[in-house]
């Protein structure tokens, strides 16, 4: 006779299967929502929650000024755990269909944290750094408007100097090659020829390596984005997740935000622009063929800080 497994088993091998086929990140919010919606239940398995006790939750977070896109998210969560344990474990679960997220209002503070930096700010959080690596990674995110985990994993050889064009991996593993300001040449010609050195003793490919020769980790970026933002007096609490966790406004994601602004400021086409971002919405309808054209059109219209 087989052993009927605990609740915490149940999340453990959810989490174990959501590991196979989505990323360190999105595993992590599932395990952070289970374990709030857990300690919200009490002394009640998560195996025994009712309708009523999502629908409690969702309040809970509403009252306490939650946005509505973390209740989305939390919702999507429970309900995934909710189908894998009623599918694969063969326990009935309520179905949560008739529960209406859109029913709820937004948080107070939604929608401040997709609010772009100055150019004044953007430029005072580039200052901050007291070393070129850092400085150059707030540059490359904010002049690229690329992902963090972009430019984590960016290799030398990626980096095209003599045409000023960076190649990186975007979501969904696909390619792209974005031009960056000719205002970066001094600092990159003296990062590679000189400072990077002091970083790694090996022949480490990636163009931001760690004290060990490997790329760096992408929270490691995020910290220090969020230290010089606060050095440079431009950070602040904007609002708190449904586990307490403060939200910042600056982070690397709000400089890809920032970029993309000042680019439409600039009167640069947004179809361009998000090209240049790797929006896959639009990958069908913009080529690459007038790449070199475009590029210098770009960088002419585009004036950054």
């Amino acid at each position: 006779m087989q052993t009927k497994k605990t609740a915490d088993q149940l999340i453990k091998e959810h989490l174990k299967d959501c590991e196979a086929r989505l990323s360190p990140h999105t595993v992590r919010n599932h395990r952070v929502c289970l374990k709030a919606f857990t300690k919200f239940l009490g002394k009640k398995a998560i195996t025994d929650a009712t309708k009523s006790d999502v629908r409690r939750f969702l309040n809970d977070m509403t009252q306490r000024g939650r946005a509505k896109s973390t209740l989305i998210g939390k919702f999507f969560i429970i309900c995934s755990f909710f189908r894998y344990v009623e599918v694969y474990q063969g326990i009935s679960m309520p179905c949560l269909d008739d529960i209406d997220v859109n029913d709820y209002t937004r948080g107070t503070w939604e929608g401040q944290k997709r609010e772009a930096l100055t150019k004044g700010e953007i430029r005072a959080l580039i200052e901050a750094p007291d070393n070129l690596r850092d400085t150059l990674l707030i540059a490359f995110l904010y002049f690229g408007g690329f992902r963090v985990n972009e430019v984590a994993l960016l290799k030398i050889e990626n980096v095209d100097i003599e045409n000023r064009i960076i190649g990186v991996i975007g979501k969904g593993n696909k390619p792209r090659r974005v031009p960056y300001s000719s205002k970066l040449d001094r600092a990159i010609h003296f990062w590679l020829h000189k400072e990077r050195r002091s970083y790694v003793n090996s022949n480490s490919p990636y163009f931001f390596p760690s004290k060990h020769g490997e790329h760096l980790n992408p929270k490691s970026i995020s910290n220090m984005v969020h230290k010089n933002a606060v050095k440079a007096g431009i950070q602040k609490v904007i609002g708190r997740k449904a586990d307490g966790i403060k939200i910042y406004r600056v982070h690397p994601h709000i400089l890809r935000h920032s970029y993309a602004t000042h680019a439409a400021d600039d009167e640069i086409p947004i179809t361009l622009i998000q090209k240049m971002m790797g929006h896959s919405r639009i990958s069908t309808t913009i080529g690459y063929m007038g790449e070199t054209n475009g590029f210098k059109s770009y960088y002419e219209k585009f004036k950054g800080v």
